[in-house]
């Protein structure tokens, strides 16, 4: 039997809309993410925060995934208790469910789709990360013994032995870094036979969205037969912007650096490096530091764009310092707009 009270609303989580297109719905955990990564954010509830909002967009930010959640989401809406028919695809002007309503018991359909995302094998992850100080990767599958017949459309386990289960697939969080210079990840695969831990190989270069496969190769019910598939998500990053494998960094500059010139010091994934600052730059101005971008056959590149940041004139010396610029230098930024 499901327990409701195990029940969660992802889209609460994320304070999105139910009817919220993939689009916002990434828009809002990439924001979201960013604001409450450990690594940025140090509050006590962050860490907790953090795991909540991504294993919400495991499920949301997947349209199969979200389908299955958004029929148990409309029965749970409606009270559960009064629904026993089975839940459809069809099309009610919402997300494109419809319901039969009967006076039985519950649908079989739902309650495989609550156990499956909030049961014995759903409510927990088969992996967790082992190193100190990480993070369990979030959402994905059970790898259980009856993973096939949970996975497979329109059978009852034990009906269809012959059916291929579908790839289960789970997300990893890594950092920008981790994604540069690759990294390894120790897992624990509950099976049949015990607990494995197996270690994966993240290679340097890797992009978001990525698979890599893991498992394979043993026989029988040992649950590491059969490949399954590991999502990389790389992390919203303090300074760098992903782009597929290119990034940007918007670098500060001060009004004199970028009317006169100047040699700065710019972080890049591999290590800092000079850039020089051309004279009479203005804010908005990008600058190409190629290669400088996740490796890769074709390296990606690192662009980097002017922010020009202006200081304040708080003592009487600097206010005349900008008095003074002001009478040396006639110039007028709205001129021709009138």
């Amino acid at each position: 039997m499901m327990d409701p009270s195990q029940f969660k609303d992802y889209y609460k989580t994320l304070g999105v809309s139910p009817t919220a297109d993939q689009g916002e719905i990434k828009k809002t955990f990439r924001r979201l993410a960013r604001e409450y990564h450990p690594d940025v954010n140090k509050a006590p509830e962050s860490e907790r925060r953090f795991k909540d909002i991504s294993a919400a967009y495991d499920i949301l930010g997947d349209e199969e995934k979200r389908r299955e959640y958004d029929t148990l989401y409309r029965y749970m809406q409606s009270g559960g208790s009064q629904s026993s028919g089975r839940a459809r695809g069809g099309s009610d002007g919402g997300q494109g469910f419809n319901f039969e309503f009967g006076t039985g018991g519950m649908s079989p359909d739902i309650e495989e789709i609550f156990n499956r995302f909030f049961g014995a094998q759903g409510g927990q992850n088969p992996f967790s990360r082992s190193r100190s100080g990480g993070f369990p990767f979030v959402g994905g599958q059970s790898f259980g013994q009856n993973e096939g017949c949970a996975s497979s459309r329109g059978s009852r386990c034990g009906q269809s032995a012959t059916a291929q289960p579908r790839q289960p697939e789970t997300r990893v969080e890594i950092t920008l870094e981790e994604a540069f210079h690759g990294c390894k990840r120790t897992f624990e695969l509950h099976t049949p036979q015990g607990t494995k831990q197996i270690m994966v190989t993240i290679p340097p270069g890797v992009t978001e969205g990525q698979t890599i496969r893991i498992g394979g190769g043993a026989k029988g019910n040992d649950m590491l037969a059969g490949e399954r598939l590991l999502s990389v998500a790389i992390s919203p990053h303090r300074w760098f912007r992903l782009q597929g494998r290119d990034v940007e960094l918007d670098l500060p500059i001060s009004p004199w650096e970028a009317a006169l010139g100047a040699q700065i010091t710019v972080p890049t994934l591999s290590g800092q490096v000079r850039l020089r600052i051309p004279p009479g730059s203005q804010s908005g101005n990008r600058l190409a530091l190629r290669g400088k971008g996740l490796p890769g056959s074709t390296p990606g590149n690192q662009t980097v764009i002017l922010r020009i940041v202006i200081p304040e004139a708080v003592s009487p010396a600097q206010i005349e310092a900008y008095q003074r610029l002001a009478l040396e230098c006639p110039f007028d930024p709205r001129h021709g707009m009138f």
